[in-house]
């Protein structure tokens, strides 16, 4: 008997947890950038653009951020939460290009793209990070540091699937569309 109220303790305790954690989640874009996401579901190359720009957005935020002196009380917080959607923006990205290439899609004109901002990421997290006051890179130091990772990380599976896709193109066995996957 005992075992079966602290089962169903248990049960209710988990029933409890999952949808307060699920309410924590939080979207990196705003309705705007998800209807453009939606919109674009059949076609990586400009999934693969807009996420791209989604993510330099973040960073010029940054930047803008770091350049007005009236956000200087809040600014840590706010850099700590773009550079979170920044790395959730990495991640979509690496799913996508997962996805698409396994259905051997043609993304190779994204897949440019991607690869292209990758050396401009770098450069501005390094920069962020150089040019931070300690007291304020003490707040975001973590989410930077996987932030950069996430850069790597992105732009060496830009560069394996561009690789991938170019022999399968010399071969001919890319798909133009999406649509025409087998599944």
């Amino acid at each position: 008997m005992r075992q079966i109220q602290w089962l169903v303790g248990l049960v209710v305790l988990t029933a409890s947890v999952v949808p307060y954690s699920a309410a924590q989640r939080h979207d990196p874009l705003n309705a705007k950038e998800i209807d453009e996401m939606r919109e674009a579901a059949d076609y990586p190359d400009k999934r693969l653009e807009l996420m791209t720009g989604f993510a330099r957005a973040r960073i010029a935020s940054i930047e803008q951020l770091r350049a007005d002196p009236k956000s200087a009380k809040d600014r840590p917080k706010q850099i700590h939460d773009l550079l979170q959607d920044f790395t959730a923006l990495l991640d979509e990205i690496d799913d996508n290009i997962d996805m698409y290439g396994a259905h051997k899609t043609d993304m190779r004109k994204g897949l440019k793209l991607v690869i292209e901002a990758d050396s401009e990421w770098h450069l501005q997290l390094r920069k962020l990070k150089e040019q931070s006051p300690p007291e304020e890179l003490d707040q975001y130091s973590f989410v930077l540091t996987n932030a950069a990772e996430a850069v790597q990380d992105t732009g060496d599976s830009a560069r394996k699937e561009l690789q991938t896709q170019n022999e399968l193109a010399k071969e001919k066995k890319l798909n133009k569309d999406y649509s025409e996957r087998k599944n």
